[in-house]
């Protein structure tokens, strides 16, 4: 009851300065949910689901443990706790295992907890990189890289959440960053020529990363007049400098120079050390805007 009154004083503060009662049928209307207060909570447990399953993914293909550890670690232990964070009730979270069939959260879970058991089964299993294993693992881990896009896609009254786009690029987005943090841990443990071979794959990632987001900005500006709305708002006072400075700067033209002086191999740990800060505040800075900016689908 409590959360309802917050709610309604939010939308319709006494002063007057709120939503009147029929703007939120005839105009389209930022999503506050998902964002704004507790909802910080929401972005980082995504983004760091995100890095963690990315890096487990990635050090499935190069057999590397540590990279798994971590991977798994972070998953589990600042995207799970941060998650809970967000819950209005945590002791009422297992009514989310209840409904897997009709919510993504729920299969969300479901997924989470599987890649729990099933990826300390691996680390602690002196076998466990075996084809099998690996591409249980590598789907786990993909299907939690596009968790949290994925429960934001099944909104249709929210355009720019409901883009083709979106879980495309939520899976290069992950991929991209857990490669990072991997090449970084070669880089850190000595092995210079193990972080080198790496790089060509981050150019890979990095250009397809930036078509991903060039195809989902373009797509959602043509999609609709609710969807153009939202790319609009990505240049509104409140979210231009994050937009500029963040997803456009730091996450896109830094690493692309860095990219290039690396080009071919040529690699340092400071150079990838600096590549990766850009990239995890890019990626940082691209979901906030995405979830900062949709609006809603006017009623009427």
């Amino acid at each position: 009851m409590g959360k309802i009154h917050e709610l309604v004083q939010t939308m319709f503060p006494p002063d007057g300065s709120g939503l009147k009662p029929y703007e939120w049928m005839m105009n389209p209307t930022r999503q506050r949910e998902w964002i704004d207060k507790k909802g910080i909570f929401l972005w980082l447990a995504f983004f760091f689901s995100e890095i963690g399953a990315g890096l487990y993914f990635v050090s499935l293909f190069y057999e590397y443990k540590a990279g798994l550890i971590l991977g798994w670690l972070i998953t589990l232990f600042l995207g799970g706790l941060i998650h809970v964070l967000y819950l209005g009730q945590p002791t009422r979270a297992w009514r989310m295992f209840m409904k897997p069939n009709t919510s993504e959260l729920a299969r969300g879970m479901w997924i989470i907890g599987a890649f729990a058991a099933l990826g300390f089964l691996q680390i602690v299993t002196a076998g466990g990189f075996n084809m099998v294993f690996n591409t249980i693992m590598a789907i786990l881990c993909l299907l939690i890289i596009s968790h949290g896009f994925a429960t934001m896609n099944v909104i249709k009254a929210l355009p720019a959440w409901s883009s083709t786009m979106v879980l495309p690029l939520s899976v290069i987005s992950g991929i991209w960053v857990g490669q990072q943090v991997l090449q970084l841990m070669a880089a850190v443990s000595g092995t210079a020529g193990f972080a080198s071979g790496m790089e060509i794959w981050a150019e890979v990632f990095f250009f397809a990363y930036f078509l991903c987001l060039l195809l989902y900005v373009w797509g959602t500006w043509h999609a609709s007049d609710i969807g153009k709305e939202s790319i609009k708002n990505l240049t509104n006072e409140e979210l231009l400098k994050i937009s500029l400075i963040g997803v456009v700067g730091l996450g896109v033209v830094l690493p692309l120079i860095l990219t290039l002086i690396m080009w071919g191999g040529d690699t340092n740990g400071f150079l990838i050390f600096l590549r990766l800060a850009s990239v995890c505040a890019g990626d940082l800075a691209m979901r906030f805007v995405i979830m900062k900016s949709a609006v809603y689908k006017p009623l009427i």
